[in-house]
């Protein structure tokens, strides 16, 4: 019986009654009958006017109903866009080779991933599906190993419990960019009804198309770990035992990571056994997020009961990874950012590969345009640095053109604890990453180093590099417009800053309106390689990035999934003892925070830090 609702909205009545004529799921009709009951319009016009877009991390939202949320209707009409595009303009062999499909332990999940398969599989194409809980990245791995058309992981990684997604690769194990990600978005609009039968996944597991792929992915997947490591590492690894603690942060990175270090050879992590199973209420922690320093406090408590120095936290879904070493001169813990161990990890593989190859090869390593541009430092007289724009598709996506291309690109990393450490995943993965750090800590260990002091080292040869990024909550619109029609218009119309606080501008890009001041600086030009998303017109909000004489640079930008204004900082400098560190650190907070005060004017326009 066809629905009928009076909303006093015509298109929200049509979205409603379209939506209670598909919708087989009782929990998710229930939710939209109760809210037309309440007459909660708003709330419905926000939920049903609008279809989420493939972002930096593919889709993701708050599982209910509604097209912006996370829910079977949303999950099947997008699997069968991807799926009636993939046939449109894969080839034969490609689609006969069939999709990977993974999944993590949140709620709906497992659900959503037997939604997918049914719709594929009910089109006469095979399915890899994992039939437990896996890491994000090796579903790229697995999507390049099968010669799949396409890989899909269902996973909110690191966000909030209520929440859920759905991250696609494309044939090359990359999360999807344009045109792929536009197509599909244009191909699920013609896909929007749900046929009865891909609402069944009785039978899904046991269909003759798909395929438990859990066990041949995991053992490839360790071989490969293994196959990082040069003979001198894993050797150094078993002979140095170290010992460290893991946290899975109550994902699926446990089992993975105890194999992974098995097969490089290192010591079995001890694990925080209240985060080591799947578990999607996250009790131990508020937000599942190991950026969030709070996420580490029970593993230092079993590290310093257990007298141990280095402590590694995936995040749900094991593609990122938090570190943190007890510092023995400052007797507390170092938890390391992402600029740091980005920069401790490039240089520590760069070095493996300049001190095995002695081909004259063009070496690259990969960073998001917001991260520290201290790789740029190390790689010089070795490699270059490629930047690109926010999110691993952008620098998965230019690591296989790199390739495609004949260079030799080693090393990607993201300032949020993101880390590439291998073309062959072309994703970030916190697995891999586990292996490296530990590797890594393995060889300064036995020297009677560590991480802190690798660290220290690198400052000294390659200057300070210091970050400080933050973010306000801005819900209206209209201020976020406000604010860079200013920047724009700073000195007088169509001026642009050129003192800001403390500093003078020396150089300024805005992404947005493609313009560059002064035009003729051309320090980025070896940075246009095809596919970094810098190389096209800047499509994802507001970007505006300033270096100033003193040595700061600032980036400010539009968050394209939440409503946040975000800034990214660095200053470089010399200051070769921890002493003068500190002292450079004040100053640098002191100039940020009038920089910030005086280009975003936080008080006046409302913006809540």
């Amino acid at each position: 019986m066809k629905m009928v609702v009076y909303s006093g909205d015509e298109t929200l009545d049509r979205a409603l009654e379209r939506w209670l004529n598909i919708d087989m799921c009782k929990a998710t009709r229930s939710e939209v009958l109760e809210d037309i009951e309440a007459g909660r319009w708003d709330k419905l016009k926000k939920t049903m006017l609008s279809r989420q877009k493939f972002g930096t991390a593919g889709l993701r939202g708050r599982m209910g109903a509604g097209y912006m949320c996370m829910n079977d209707v949303v999950v099947l009409q997008t699997a069968q866009g991807i799926c009636s595009y993939i046939q449109k303009i894969c080839n034969f062999e490609q689609i006969q080779s069939g999709v990977v499909i993974g999944y993590d332990g949140r709620y709906n999940s497992r659900r959503f991933a037997e939604l997918t398969a049914k719709v594929f599989v009910t089109s006469s194409i095979p399915v890899h599906l994992f039939s437990e809980v896996c890491p994000t990245p090796l579903v790229s791995y697995a999507t390049i190993s099968y010669g799949a058309a396409v890989g899909i992981m269902v996973t909110a990684s690191h966000n909030p419990k209520d929440d859920n997604g759905y991250k696609v690769y494309w044939s090359n194990g990359s999360q999807i960019i344009a045109p792929h990600d536009e197509n599909i978005l244009d191909e699920i609009y013609s896909c929007l009804d749900i046929p009865l039968e891909h609402w069944n996944t009785d039978d899904v597991t046991g269909h003759e198309l798909v395929k438990d792929c859990t066990e041949d992915v995991t053992h490839k997947y360790m071989e490969y770990i293994q196959s990082c490591l040069h003979e001198e590492v894993l050797e150094q690894n078993r002979l140095a035992k170290i010992s460290t603690v893991y946290s899975a942060m109550h994902g699926v990175g446990y089992e993975y990571v105890v194999k992974a270090f098995r097969a490089a050879n290192l010591q079995t992590p001890i694990s925080v056994i209240e985060q080591q199973s799947p578990n999607p209420e996250f009790p131990t922690v508020k937000f599942p997020n190991p950026e969030e320093k709070e996420c580490l406090d029970l593993s230092k408590k079993l590290a310093e009961e257990r007298g141990i120095d280095l402590v590694l936290v995936n995040d749900p879904d094991a593609d990122r990874l938090a570190v943190a070493e007890y510092d023995k001169e400052a007797k507390s813990w170092k938890v390391f950012t992402g600029n740091e161990m980005g920069s401790l990890l490039g240089w520590w593989i760069l070095n493996q590969h300049c001190s095995h190859n002695t081909v004259d090869e063009e070496v690259y390593l990969l960073a998001s345009f917001v991260s520290s541009k201290m790789l740029r430092a190390i790689a010089k007289g070795k490699g270059q640095l490629v930047e690109t724009l926010t999110g691993f598709k952008w620098m998965g996506n230019a690591t296989l053109l790199l390739q495609q291309q004949g260079k030799v690109p080693l090393f990607a990393f993201e300032e949020a604890i993101g880390y590439m450490c291998n073309p062959r995943v072309p994703d970030k993965d916190g697995v891999s990453a586990a292996v490296q750090v530990a590797s890594l800590a393995s060889k300064l260990y036995a020297n009677g180093s560590s991480l802190v002091d690798q660290l220290q080292a690198l400052y000294r040869d390659y200057g300070y590099h210091i970050s400080l990024n933050s973010y306000f909550t801005v819900k209206d619109q209209n201020i976020v417009q406000k604010i860079f029609r200013r920047i724009r218009n700073f000195h007088g119309p169509g001026e642009y800053p050129r003192v800001v606080g403390p500093c003078e501008v020396t150089f300024m890009n805005d992404f947005a309106a493609g313009v560059k001041i002064p035009e003729d600086n051309n320090k980025d030009a070896h940075l246009k390689v095809l596919g970094t998303g810098l190389d096209q017109d800047y499509t994802s909000g507001e970007m505006i990035t300033f270096s100033c004489s003193s040595g700061l640079a600032v980036t400010v930008r539009t968050s394209g999934t939440e409503p946040k204004l975000k800034y990214y900082t660095e200053f470089v400098c010399r200051a070769p003892t921890v002493r003068e560190q500190e002292e450079k650190k004040i100053i640098m907070e002191e100039m940020v925070k009038e920089f910030i005060e005086d280009l975003l004017q936080p008080e006046a326009n409302g913006l809540v830090a």
